[in-house]
């Protein structure tokens, strides 16, 4: 099972120029990131979301096999990410290898040219979303790229804060 986790702006934009998260702040809840967490056992990033955790200098991950979309030949380094493999092709192929491997739920955790990749293929199971209450005009979307109208089915709505939302999607 492939999860899309992420939080957002109101005009669906998960960070803004320059990766600014600044727009995350508007939320006043609670983060429960590691209730999510808890309950996944692999990751995908894409390239775009490697480099900003490399230029970070943080890897808040480890010990959870992680795969990054990417055509580079060789990654950045980043001290404490393992087990991370690079992988380049077919996203179809990385969710097959995943199943090999006998993990079953893995947080695709960006960005949103590779989420619409997945879409692309089929293959997000599951949205998590939170609706920070803010507009940030500019910036990387929630999804990006081409792909066939998805329709998924609205599993959880819930407040979030005092003013943010959480949805929760299954695809149908």
């Amino acid at each position: 099972m492939i999860v899309y986790y992420a939080a957002m702006s109101l005009d669906a934009r998960i960070s803004g120029p320059d990766h600014d998260l600044s727009f995350l702040k508007t939320l006043d809840a609670p983060n429960d990131y590691e209730t999510f967490y808890v309950d996944v056992d692999s990751l995908i990033l894409g390239a775009r979301t490697w480099d900003f955790m490399v230029r970070h200098g943080s890897w808040p991950y480890a010990g959870k096999p992680s795969w990054i979309v990417t055509h580079a030949k060789t990654l950045a380094g980043l001290p404490g990410a393992e087990p991370v493999e690079p992988f380049a092709g077919d996203v179809a192929d990385l969710v097959r290898l995943i199943g090999e491997r006998g993990l079953k739920r893995t947080w695709l955790v960006g960005g949103g040219d590779l989420a619409g990749q997945f879409l692309a293929a089929d293959l997000l199971d599951e949205l998590i979303l939170t609706i920070a209450p803010a507009l940030i005009g500019v910036g990387t979307a929630l999804v990006d790229g081409a792909f066939p109208p998805r329709r998924f089915r609205l599993a959880e709505l819930r407040p979030f804060g005092e003013d943010g939302v959480r949805v929760r999607y299954e695809r149908r």
